[in-house]
């Protein structure tokens, strides 16, 4: 099966207005229609929370949230301390989650459905938007060459392919992230819904429900898909349709040296071997590990956006200052 990530890219026609002001920041609601040709209805219209430094912008920053909902509040949370610091922060909403469920479905599952051309079209969808998030932001003169990337759990999934067909990305993070999609498929808790069909007797064409038979083909066909081109991997029909949307199968692609691995070391919803095998294919990146699990970071995603900002070259005590200020709590922002 052949993926396909690219799009036409046409004037955006954007609603927006403003939800929420700090004291160095102001937070921008965006609506526009989604340039994917294949959208499903309720995911039609992508949704994009932008913080706004009152002060000089001075880079530019992309959240990427995980499956499911609550952990997108965190992030917020997170963008009002970017924004304060001097960084534009555009959060934008995944399609299939949150407030973009396609109908009748819940908020992750089509990401990890055992239907795999199900599959392919949301995680087209995805990278899409968060390429046209950038269109948006560039066209609106608030993409800086001084950016990052920031994903989490999908997010950071998400963000190994965009950075790679997309070169306007300078630094990526990954937090909390993994590869190995069988491993994903028949271990992650995230993906229970998915084995509850493959032991109600579901069977697909493309054997996602065989373990073992899924695993031999990774093992077979990796040391191939490590040498392709991008246009290969993305056309070839000779390799599994499931290696298009992995990680591990875009490590080759990227800047090991513009690459950073925050994981949990106590992580129950990404399998340990997920982690491993796409660090071990991204070599050259740096990596750190903390003492928590897939979620307990989200409460302390502060020490996270001063991470970003040290990345991103700001670490002078103004803007930390500041930063620090008008760090809000979740119930500050929602309340």
């Amino acid at each position: 099966m052949k993926v396909d990530f690219r799009y036409n890219k046409e004037s955006i026609k954007a609603v927006e207005g403003y939800i929420y002001k700090g004291l160095n920041y102001r937070c921008n609601y965006t609506r526009f229609n989604s340039p994917y040709r294949r959208t499903v209805p309720g995911t039609e219209v992508l949704e994009i929370y932008n913080f706004e430094p009152k002060t000089k912008t001075r880079a530019s920053v992309i959240l990427l949230h995980g499956l499911g909902s609550r952990n997108i509040k965190f992030l917020l949370w997170m963008g009002c301390h970017l924004a304060a610091a001097g960084v534009h922060c555009a959060i934008p909403v995944l399609p299939g989650n949150y407030t973009r469920v396609e109908h009748g479905s819940v908020s992750g599952r089509s990401f990890v459905y055992p239907d795999l051309r199900q599959m392919i079209k949301f995680w087209e969808h995805a990278v899409v938007d968060i390429r046209s998030t950038i269109d948006f932001l560039q066209v609106n003169n608030k993409w800086f060459s001084n950016n990052c990337i920031m994903g989490y759990c999908l997010g950071g999934m998400l963000t190994s392919i965009v950075a790679s067909v997309d070169k306007r990305i300078n630094q990526v993070i990954f937090m909390t992230t993994g590869g190995y999609m069988p491993k994903i498929l028949h271990e992650s808790p995230a993906a229970n819904v998915t084995r509850k069909l493959f032991k109600s007797g579901y069977k697909d064409s493309d054997y996602l429900y065989d373990r073992e038979k899924l695993y031999e083909t990774y093992k077979q066909q990796l040391p191939l898909v490590r040498k392709m081109p991008l246009r290969e991997l993305l056309l070839s029909e000779d390799i599994h349709t499931l290696f298009k949307i992995d990680p591990i199968a875009y490590a080759h692609y990227l800047d090991k040296s513009k690459v950073t691995f925050i994981d949990a070391l106590l992580d129950e919803t990404i399998p340990l071997r997920s982690r491993m095998t796409l660090f071990k294919e991204m070599k050259g990146a740096k990596r750190y590990i903390l003492p928590m699990t897939h979620g307990s970071w989200l409460p302390f995603e502060r020490f996270v956006a001063q991470y970003i900002l040290l990345k991103l070259n700001i670490n002078d005590k103004e803007s930390i200052k500041k930063a620090q200020k008008n760090f809000r709590s979740e119930k500050e922002f929602f309340g």
